[in-house]
């Protein structure tokens, strides 16, 4: 018998604690027979959060067979991880789950059964690194807005006009060519055809806009982000971000060496500022260098934040740090 998540509410919960008992799985696969094998309550993993995302973009990239540099093929997207705070036994997915065995950490999760949770996020406070579960970065009235900013009526108007231009030239050629028996009618009504590409063009990348995550309105609210579906995590590292493109545009500036690439330029700066020792570093060039010393490759949907958000009163909070669990609701 399946347990249900009890994802009808509008919040998940929190469980504080040290990590023990960590294990990694790198597919699905792994992680569902270690469940198996441990007997843990069984659920339809598969339709989690953005798991349908994550197995659609790892079959891309299995089907097209991408490959790093030194032939080898990548990694799925995601890592599968199963722990332990206190008794509770806490498992879930993110991109890379370079977390450790005595870490400090805050993890908002749903319940299983009984002592079994699924993890949507993970904060780590003693260096502020946020895990999220995959794709669940923007609110969805956020999204709604962006799409509706990118539909706007200027270019719906231009695409519009090509299609119907495009389809009243094929009709209008078709006919001709119908009529005349003519070659080159039919030829100009298939050229005709090229006017649809851009309003394909249009559409399609309209469709693979970021949509909004119901599951990061949920984890955003329940970490007391304020108007969590208007919320978008890039907000937290924008700081960082501009930090970073400020100093580079710097070092580009009185760069005197022989690369001339862009990207290797910016690669060389990073290897730079993080080993970069300087008695006037603030406590975020402390946080960022970490970051971007610790941050392993391809990892995603895991940022840095400069405060954490107080977890909401009315949040079910479980801390474990101490022998007996302490809820707070």
């Amino acid at each position: 018998m399946q347990s249900n998540l009890t994802s009808n509410s509008r919040y998940y919960q929190v469980i504080t604690g040290y990590i023990t008992d960590l294990e990694l799985y790198d597919n699905y696969q792994n992680f569902i027979q270690a469940r198996t094998l441990a007997n843990r309550p069984d659920f339809n993993v598969s339709s989690i959060g953005h798991l349908d995302k994550v197995f659609n973009e790892n079959n891309y990239m299995k089907s097209i067979k991408v490959r790093r540099e030194d032939g080898s093929l990548i990694q799925n997207i995601e890592q599968y991880f199963c722990f332990k705070l206190g008794d509770k036994v806490i498992e879930g997915v993110f991109c890379r789950a370079f977390f450790n065995i005595g870490d400090y950490v805050e993890v908002v999760v749903d319940q299983i059964e009984g002592e079994n949770y699924f993890a949507y996020a993970l904060r780590r406070p003693v260096d502020h690194y946020l895990w999220l579960h995959p794709y669940a970065t923007m609110g969805t009235d956020l999204a709604k807005r962006k799409k509706k900013e990118y539909l706007s009526l200027i270019p719906l108007i231009i695409f519009s006009s090509f299609g119907i231009a495009g389809a009243f030239i094929f009709v209008y050629m078709l006919m001709l060519a119908y009529s005349l028996k003519s070659i080159g009618h039919l030829i100009i009504a298939v050229l005709a055809l090229l006017f649809f590409l851009p309003v394909r063009f249009y559409y399609s990348t309209f469709k693979t806009l970021e949509s909004g995550s119901p599951v990061a309105d949920k984890i955003f609210a329940t970490l007391g982000y304020v108007n969590p579906k208007n919320f978008t995590i890039d907000r937290e590292c924008d700081f960082f971000i501009d930090k970073l493109n400020f100093l580079f545009k710097q070092y580009e500036a009185n760069y005197s060496g022989s690369l001339t690439n862009l990207e290797e330029l910016y690669e060389e700066f990073i290897d730079y500022y993080r080993n970069q020792q300087s008695d006037d570093e603030t406590e975020d060039d402390i946080l960022l260098k970490h970051f971007l010393s610790d941050e392993p490759p391809g990892a995603r949907w895991v940022y840095i934040y400069r405060t954490a958000t107080v977890i909401p009163s009315y949040i079910t909070v479980i801390h474990t740090e101490s022998s007996n669990d302490k809820v707070e609701s």
